[in-house]
């Protein structure tokens, strides 16, 4: 008994469909991202090191826990930080030291390191 074998022509893979998804892979991820800039705040962290040759003079925040912040050991809202922070400066550059305690989130170290800066006082330096 004789078999045949079909010796048909091989099927080539076309490219049309797989540059289609390439395409369209391309497309939903320009669409799906987002291009935002994002905001820096310049921070010193405090540290071992060589001192300055004049200490300038302090102001200390503390970031308690649930939103409260301490300036020099006064409790202050947020949004009269920065007022609290000019007074005590009376109009001299200070450092701004921001302690934050271990119950403090990192979005009310970031809230009171923005208040600072915005204060423009002087340098603000973040405490561990």
């Amino acid at each position: 008994m004789r078999i045949d074998v079909e010796s048909g022509r091989r099927r080539t893979v076309g490219l049309t469909p797989l540059i289609d998804v390439v395409f369209l892979l391309l497309l939903f991820f320009m669409l799906a991202s987002r291009f935002s800039s994002h905001g820096a705040i310049p921070i010193g962290l405090g540290g071992h090191g060589a001192g300055a040759a004049e200490p300038a003079a302090m102001v200390l925040v503390t970031v308690a826990g649930d939103g409260r912040y301490l300036v020099n050991g006064r409790e202050t809202p947020l949004g009269a930080m920065a007022d609290a922070l000019r007074a005590t400066a009376d109009g001299e550059a200070r450092r701004v030291v921001v302690q934050p305690r271990p119950e403090a989130t990192v979005q009310d170290i970031v809230s009171g390191l923005e208040a600072a800066a915005a204060a423009g006082v002087g340098d603000v330096v973040l405490m561990r």
